[in-house]
């Protein structure tokens, strides 16, 4: 039998592939988008096949693959055509781009079948009905026949773990218990869910408001590859759009769907929201989770076991079968930009996978960003305004005022007082007053941290920065220490300048400590 080539993607910063020969003796068939075990200078790496041949273009015979750990190719075909596609517009690598897709787990020569995380799970094996029968069976082992009842009462299956919080009892007594043939020990998988215990919010369907339900069925209607723009203010409800958009999708239609957040922070409460609405058909993928816990999301949403993934820009790369929907919440953030290698933006490659697989694509904003209202303004994605709040309610009245029209004690602030029109103008004193007079509340927000933005010396003009980070030293009070908020280098206030020594030091800018 002839011998057979491959084509392998390595994570490496060279715009190549290199070529493997297929040997007899692996545990797997090679197909395009499985990941291979491969030779790599005196190291082992994983790399993924992206092409197969009878014939290697090297002179000499190639170094062989030595493990071929996938029963099914880890990456998909329409998956790979959007690696090379990134590959190809943001000018990086394609075994980088391919490194990024796959989980962390997976990426391991040593071990590149990951262990799942077990647990050993007891069952009972027989009936004993009658009390004479368990008298005799249990003559002389008391504890044995309490450990029995209490299986029994748990339904006749449980976890060693939660029997021992249960009963106390040896671990001899589970053993003889196996070796009469009474009870099975066995190992069971577990998924490693972060927000499988998170308690669930109200599970009250909403009734969408006109403009939301006109809105759902532009967009269930739409043809494959569409583009939307949902332009809705604070609160009008943009949330129930897309979950009443996924009921139609991934219910009705039997497709599956990607919810992009723009923060990890922000993905708790929207899996709480969704999972209300899909129960454990949820999964939630990004880069806060342990290796573990993304495997374990990953290898669901690739085996069908769950139908719609939550998560950070990293989602955009769930290994998904019969993409229905991408939606990008807050499409205007920075944060779905990717800002170390391979740079990609999260918004732009949802965009492309969606019209690859035949998807819609939902970008959602109450800011859009100015390259989507062109687009949108332009015929190219389709808008769909969203332009009141639920409920009835208004949008606060913002005022802006011009500072320039205010008179400053400059004299007063250069000699390191604090003047108080300088921060507090008149109008927004007087709503102040105002607001006190009904005997209610105010918050004012200052953009700012410590007690003064730096520390300036009016001799030289000198400023207290950061060794590290070369930027100005925030004074903090309680206790005294200039701090920088990128590093977190800390210092003592100097009592003279560092550059010219003189000892007339101001501290300069607003804080709230003042």
């Amino acid at each position: 039998m002839a011998t057979r080539f491959v084509q392998v993607a390595l994570p490496l910063p060279l715009f190549q592939t290199f070529t493997y020969a297929i040997e007899d003796g692996l545990a797997n068939p090679i197909t395009v988008g499985s990941r291979v075990v491969v030779p790599l200078r005196n190291d082992k790496e994983v790399g993924i096949c992206v092409g197969l041949s009878d014939i290697t273009p090297l002179k000499k015979k190639p170094k062989a693959v030595l493990e071929s750990p996938d029963a099914q190719p880890a990456i998909g075909g329409s998956l790979l055509e959007l690696c090379k596609w990134i590959a190809d517009y943001y000018v990086v690598p394609l075994g980088v781009v391919l490194r990024t897709v796959l989980p962390a787990a997976l990426t391991g020569a040593k071990t590149p079948t990951p262990s799942r995380k077990t647990r050993r799970i007891i069952r009972l094996d027989g009936e004993i009905p009658s009390l004479l029968e368990r008298d005799k069976t249990f003559a002389r082992s008391k504890q044995q026949r309490a450990v029995f009842e209490k299986i029994e009462s748990l339904g006749g299956r449980t976890s060693v773990e939660n029997l021992s919080v249960q009963l106390e009892f040896s671990p001899t007594v589970l053993k003889s218990l196996e070796k009469r043939g009474l009870v099975v020990i066995e190992e069971e998988e577990v998924e490693r869910d972060p927000f499988a215990q998170r308690g669930g919010i109200s599970t009250t369907r909403l009734k969408p408001t006109p403009a939301q339900q006109r809105a759902i069925d532009e967009m269930a209607d739409a043809e494959k590859g569409s583009v939307f723009l949902l332009h809705g203010i604070t609160g009008s409800g943009k949330t129930l759009v897309y979950i009443e958009l996924l009921r139609r999708i991934v219910d009705e239609r039997g497709q599956t769907a990607i919810v992009l957040v723009p923060e990890i922070a922000l993905t708790p409460q929207t899996v709480d929201r969704f999972r209300a609405a899909f129960g454990d058909r949820i999964a939630v993928l990004h880069s806060a989770l342990s290796e573990g816990e993304r495997y374990d999301a990953w290898l669901a949403l690739k085996r069908g076991d769950k139908r719609i993934v939550v998560g950070a820009r990293s989602a955009v790369f769930a290994p998904l079968e019969n993409l229905g929907a991408i939606i990008v919440d807050e499409e205007h953030e920075s944060s779905y930009k990717q800002g170390e290698t391979p740079r990609y933006h999260a918004r732009e490659v949802a965009i492309v996978r969606a019209k690859a697989e035949g998807a819609i694509t939902v970008l959602g904003s109450a800011t859009p960003s100015l390259e989507s209202w062109a687009n949108a303004e332009s015929g190219k994605y389709t808008l769909l305004r969203l332009p009141d709040r639920v409920g009835g309610g208004k949008l606060p009245s913002v005022e802006v005022i011009d500072l320039r029209r205010t008179a400053v004690d400059y004299t007063a602030m250069a000699q390191g007082g604090v003047d108080y029109g300088a921060v507090i103008r008149e109008p927004l004193h007087h709503a102040i007053v105002e607001t006190m007079s009904r005997g209610e509340q105010s918050i004012l927000l200052l953009n700012r941290r410590g007690y003064s933005s730096f520390m300036q010396c009016m001799d030289c003009g000198a400023v207290a920065t950061c060794p590290h980070c070369s930027i100005t030293l925030t004074l903090h009070r309680n206790p005294e220490r200039l701090i920088c908020h990128y590093c977190l280098h800390k210092e003592e206030p100097r009592p003279d300048c560092s550059r010219c020594g003189g000892r007339n030091l101001k501290q300069r800018g607003l804080g709230p400590q003042q």
